[in-house]
């Protein structure tokens, strides 16, 4: 709009003397020009009709007519009136080629907006600053003819009426597992529009009947822009003239306990500032949100941007998300895919089919934003294409849209199966519960995964209230898992994710602090035949430091066993060598030599009867047992 405002006054500068030789067309004419000026472009719409019905070759009343009736979004008739002033006179005003050219490029007549931005660009006349502007346009146009030819799949599904209704439904938010869909519905009330969030569950027989979210999440303002953790039990979202704002929208926080939802708590002036915030967007880790804002500072007009949080929890100084990614015009509507590299967006900066197109681009492997990459056509076409998401199976996608109505124009909720070249990586995700292995009661514990090749936290987590716990992780890793709780023996476990798509149930009993309790060290790693620590073990050892000295009361014993290989006394001896390999790490890193001690059983306690490979390598283990406290 605000171009199309300069190209009004453009025109009242340029046409100082008209060319009709009618007084009454340039009277009119004149009437006209000081209705733009005053921003009455319907009264300025009827005068330059009239100006036309009295001389039909009055160039300057077709141009201005052509900018009017883009000003009141009748773009089809402001293309006519663009069209009608090249036959009287092609050269006369050579910025309407340009404008033309916008116009048709809006509304998918790629062919002729191409010929008429070549023809703007033939002029010498036309600045550094526009020239550029027309050769973005340029190739927007030549992109947009190719795609045309070489549609990708898109076969978009409807919801249903469980989901979508006769109001706008739009900018939904789902669970990793897919079992909780979140979106916005605006519906009007006494008179003016409202949104709320709104809540469907997938079952067996597909989406339940959606429910309003209710208080303390939904109010009498306007909520919406939200996004959803990988267990759905964090909603992130868009509220608007709340008390407690920084500016005009602010992004808030919910968590759901108990079955219920608490009440919303402001990010923070790290997230938050005096300008508007929308649209956030949370990594699958729990340590990312993306969301877009127009603050001072950034490249365009909205742009993404992104905090992370601390060791502590808090949310850090958000960052711009820089021009790997943002440009110069507006850049919204992010989505970080559960597999942390895939980021779907969209933007007005990019070549692209016109309005709004979705994009993706990938994380490589040094943290760096790839190619942004149009995701084609017909998934974008000449209007808005915003708010796409994707399940974790990386392939199956939600976003909204109007185009498929019949007889409706209203915003419904749709899916539809991403073209490969698109998709995200499918992702594994684990869930399960935290009790207490006397008691049976649910623990609120830390649980924390870290990839064994980098030796780097992949994930923190913990359990809630209830102790259900849910995160997503790469597929194809092999990842040490780790659970601890104050006054707990902690839990460790060697986790391999072999196939994209893996789905893990772990429930976890965690064994109080009592001599006696043991636990078996899955992430400790010997060489073959060899009590030489792999490097892979440092995740495990410094798990054992950690214990140790949050729990200075207690003295443990580091066993080694091993299977039935090999005689009696050659495993008796290897055991007893590891044992010491995990105490003198242990030493080195300053704990008392009297708190640790060790014994090598050999394979005197074997789990199983050692006869299939899987048996024997569960028997080769190192184990914890806690032997006195103090």
């Amino acid at each position: 709009m605000r171009i199309l405002l300069l190209f009004f006054f453009l025109s009242l500068n340029l046409f100082a003397q008209e060319t009709t030789r009618s007084r009454k067309a340039a009277k009119i004419f004149r009437e006209a020009k000081s209705a733009v000026a005053v921003k009455d472009y319907r009264s300025a719409k009827v005068y330059l009709e009239q100006a036309l019905m009295i001389d039909s070759r009055f160039v300057e009343a077709w141009i201005l007519l052509g900018d009017v009736s883009m000003g009141l979004g009748d773009k089809q008739g402001g293309i006519e009136a663009y069209r009608k002033s090249i036959p009287v006179a092609p050269r006369f005003s050579f910025p309407m080629y340009y404008r033309l050219a916008i116009a048709e490029h809006s509304l998918g007549y790629y062919s002729e907006a191409l010929q008429h931005i070549r023809k703007y660009l033939s002029f010498k006349k036309v600045s550094e600053k526009y020239r550029k502007k027309a050769n973005a346009l340029k190739k927007s146009c030549e992109f947009s003819i190719v795609a045309m030819k070489n549609p990708v799949t898109f076969n978009p599904e409807n919801l249903g009426e469980n989901v979508n209704t006769e109001a706008d439904e739009y900018l939904p938010a789902l669970s990793a597992d897919g079992s909780t869909l979140i979106f916005t519905r605006s519906k009007r009330v006494d008179g003016s529009r409202n949104e709320d969030f709104y809540l469907s569950l997938n079952d067996t027989e597909g989406w339940s009947f959606a429910k309003n979210l209710g208080q303390p999440i939904n109010t009498l303002q306007n909520e919406g822009a939200q996004c959803i953790t990988a267990d759905g039990k964090t909603l992130y979202f868009t509220a608007c003239s709340r008390q407690d704002s920084y500016g005009r929208c602010d992004l808030y926080s919910s968590d759901f306990v108990n079955g219920y939802w608490t009440e919303p708590l402001n990010l923070g002036e790290n997230i938050n500032s005096e300008s508007w915030e929308s649209q956030p967007a949370i990594s699958s880790d729990g340590r990312q949100l993306f969301f877009v804002s127009n603050r001072t500072g950034g490249i365009g007009g909205k742009d993404i941007w992104v905090s992370y949080k601390n060791a502590k929890g808090n949310w850090t100084q958000a960052k711009n998300l820089g021009k790997d990614i943002n440009t110069a015009k507006d850049d919204i509507s992010p989505f970080l895919h559960w597999d942390n590299q895939t980021l779907y967006f969209s933007s007005r900066g990019y070549v692209g089919m016109g309005g709004f197109d979705v994009f993706l681009s990938r994380l490589d492997e040094v943290g760096h934003w790839g190619t942004v990459k149009n995701m084609g056509y017909p998934i974008n076409s000449p209007s808005d294409e915003n708010s796409l998401i994707v399940a974790k199976d990386g392939r199956t996608a939600y976003f909204a849209s109007a185009y498929f109505q019949e007889g409706r124009i209203d915003l419904d909720l749709y899916t539809f199966d991403l073209p490969v070249e698109s998709r995200a990586r499918e992702v594994a995700y684990i869930q399960g519960g935290v009790i207490d292995a006397k008691s049976k009661k649910p623990l609120e514990a830390e649980i924390e995964l870290v990839d064994l090749e980098s030796n780097r936290s992949y994930k923190s987590s913990r359990s809630d209230v209830g102790g259900d716990f849910m995160f997503c992780l790469p597929s194809e890793a092999e990842y040490a898992l780790t659970v601890l709780k104050k006054n707990y023996l902690f839990y460790s476990e060697n986790i391999k994710m072999e196939q994209e798509g893996t789905i893990l149930v772990k429930n976890f009993k965690l064994q109080p602090i009592e001599v006696g309790e043991q636990v078996r060290l899955d992430n400790i790693f010997f060489e073959v035949n060899s009590f030489d620590l792999k490097d892979e073990s440092a995740t495990e050892l410094n798990k054992i430091l950690q214990f140790m000295e949050s729990n200075p009361f207690v003295t443990v014993e580091i066993a080694g066993h091993t299977d039935n290989s090999g005689s009696q006394n050659y495993n008796l001896a290897l055991s007893e060598q590891r044992a010491k390999s995990v105490k003198n790490v242990l030493l080195q890193r300053g704990l008392p030599s009297d708190r640790i001690q060790t014994k090598g059983y050999g394979m005197m306690e074997p789990l199983n009867s050692n006869t299939t490979e899987q048996e024997r390598a569960e028997n080769r283990r190192t184990e914890l047992k806690i032997i006195a406290i103090e």
